[in-house]
This record gives structure tokens, sequence and C-alpha cells, in this order.
């Protein structure tokens, strides 16, 4: 499993057999896979304090999964897509809940998910 953005998903390989899912809110673009379960709530999405965001986010949504049944439901090849550029998370300009999502699922199944490169 990966997690990446939707501005990169063409310059991905394709011949990999990846499951490209979007797990945000809305994406009017975005025609692909959905697992709206890993979708932030309304209320929360425009919060930029990482630290508050990331309590709500695991309230609201990661304490009510099950890691296992995400795992299994979205498979292995899955490449969880939202918006925020790699970059920008890596420097510190912007955070994102596929992040918090990949350290979810690492530290409750003990599975790596990195960021997928091109």
């Amino acid at each position: 499993m990966w997690t990446g953005y939707f501005e990169k998903v063409k310059s991905y390989a394709k011949d990999k057999g990846y499951r490209f899912v979007s797990i945000a809110r809305f994406n009017r673009f975005w025609k692909g896979d959905e697992y709206k379960k890993l979708a932030p709530p309304p209320e929360i999405i425009k919060i930029e304090d990482k630290e508050l965001y990331t309590k709500l986010y695991y309230e609201r949504v990661l304490d009510k999964l099950n890691p296992k049944d995400v795992y299994e439901e979205l498979g292995e090849n899955a490449v969880l897509l939202c918006y925020e550029k790699y970059e920008d998370c890596k420097n510190g300009k912007t955070f994102c809940h596929r992040h918090i999502v990949a350290e979810w699922l690492q530290k409750e199944l003990g599975i790596e998910v990195k960021e997928l490169e091109c």
C-alpha cells in the first residue's frame, strides 16, 4: 500500500497493478475508486493546526474503523490519494490526512505505507 496525490496520478507507473483510490472528501475531476470511510469530515477540513486536526481525525474517523478491515477492503496494491503535494508535506508547508492514515496502518498492522514515487 502507498500514498500519493491526484496531481501525480498520470505520472505514476501504470504497469505496476496499482489501484488508485481517492480518500478525499470530494474531487469533481476524479472518476476512479473512492473510499469515503477515510475522508475527513467537513467540520475539520479547514483546520490548520496539525495536532488538533490529527486528534479530531482519529476521534471522528480512525477510532471508528478497524485497520485490518480497511486494509483488506482497499487491498495491498492501493494508492491512497488526496490533494496535498508530497513536497509541501515533506517541507512542512502543509500536512495531509493520507499520511495520518499511513501512520495509523503502519502502527496498527505493522505494514509499510510509503509515498509512491514516479
